[in-house]
């Protein structure tokens, strides 16, 4: 039986938001905060979906009886990012989340950024405790981001982005204003994505691309480069001898007398940034601590589309030979030009890691970096 039943609260301030890829450790103490504490039995809630709704009618774990280390000690102490991380990790729908998939007529589908959990504990024969309601994502603490005692989100420390022609933005942050009894895990709730809509957008002179990725609070973010990209193919092949039982009747100019096993593909990437701004490092930063990477191309050319104020005609059936169609008088204005309608959503992994930080101080007006991507998935399909 469980200890009790949870009673839930609302996700409402800084320090309910846990980091998973970071420790998660919780202080359980006695009623009097004293070194007679000797034992702690501890029961986690781990869900994702509704808030209310979808919480699990038994704990997902369990740490019975765990006694202190030092007698002197005031405190039992717990960590279980562990727990928590693999379980945003995987579900019945997918193995590998958190998932993101780009969509060229809207906002992005996003999937699995983060779980609640929820704490009851009972100290040595003292009454059960709630330490009440959380949300964790696949994000990280940083060292200055501990001294605080919390995180620092990315809109607080904003700063100018480039933003390319005919790419769909979007933006992913934490909502502390959730009512626990219709919030929920994914985008839209705790988790919000709001669309991007750029006043100043810049062409891409080389490839049309976008980088994806986790960013250090476990959300999607994007960052676009508008240097040069340089794609590479290298296939790893094993060749064997064709051995004949007459090798007088082979035609060497039209036999193989060698043969390849079946060949092993893989794609890289070298993208350069072009030149940003000295603030804009950190975003150079968390792509190379990311745990998960996408590169979306872009591959066709900017279309106009009828979106608000385009060309419409009469609201009237007409037959192909008619010629008394009349076209509405209205215009065609900036807000209707459209977005790419072809890309490849490519997995990436990272494959230069040392990131070394450039400064107006040491670099002048040359702040760049050059990303080095590796397709995770073999260029030939051979599954």
């Amino acid at each position: 039986m469980p200890l009790a039943t949870p009673t839930l609260t609302n996700i409402s301030t800084k320090a309910q938001i846990y980091f998973s890829e970071s420790p998660i450790h919780f202080n359980f103490q006695n009623a009097l905060a004293d070194s007679n504490i000797q034992k702690v039995t501890v029961e986690v809630y781990v869900w994702r979906g509704l808030q209310t709704a979808d919480l699990p009618p038994s704990p997902t774990f369990v740490f019975s009886n765990v006694n202190k280390v030092s007698p002197s000690d005031d405190y039992i102490a717990l960590s279980f990012h562990n727990e928590i991380k693999s379980f945003i990790q995987t579900s019945n729908l997918n193995k590998h989340n958190p998932q993101w998939a780009y969509n060229t007529l809207g906002l992005s589908a996003s999937a699995g950024e983060g779980v609640f959990f929820h704490i009851v504990y009972k100290v040595d024969s003292e009454s059960v405790q709630q330490l009440g309601t959380y949300f964790a994502t696949m994000g990280y603490r940083y060292n200055y981001e501990k001294l605080n005692g919390a995180f620092t989100t990315y809109d607080d420390v904003e700063t100018f982005r480039r933003y390319a022609n005919g790419i769909r933005y979007d933006r992913f942050g934490i909502s502390l204003a959730t009512d626990k009894a219709t919030a929920h895990s994914g985008a839209g709730s705790i988790i919000t994505q709001t669309e991007v809509v750029p006043t100043n957008r810049e062409v891409q002179t080389g490839v049309a691309c976008l980088v994806v990725y986790l960013n250090r609070l476990g959300l999607w973010d994007s960052f676009t480069p508008f240097g040069k990209v340089v794609e590479t193919e290298e296939i790893k092949r094993d060749s064997y001898g064709v051995s004949y039982r007459n090798p007088l009747n082979v035609n060497s100019q039209l036999q193989h007398l060698q043969g390849n096993d079946l060949a092993k593909g893989t794609r890289k990437w070298s993208i350069n940034t072009s030149l940003i701004d000295e603030q804009n490092n950190y975003q150079i930063k968390e792509i190379n601590q990311s745990s998960k990477i996408y590169l979306v191309i872009f591959e066709d050319k900017l279309t106009y589309t009828a979106v608000d104020d385009g060309i419409t005609v009469d609201t009237t059936d007409y037959t192909v030979d008619d010629t008394t169609i009349t076209v509405d008088s209205d215009i065609v204005t900036l807000l209707d030009v459209g977005f790419y309608r072809e890309f490849i959503q490519i997995p990436v992994k990272k494959s230069n890691n040392t990131y070394v930080k450039k400064t107006r101080l040491n670099d002048k007006s040359s702040i760049s970096y050059t990303l080095e991507f590796e397709e995770v998935n073999n260029l030939i399909n051979d599954i």
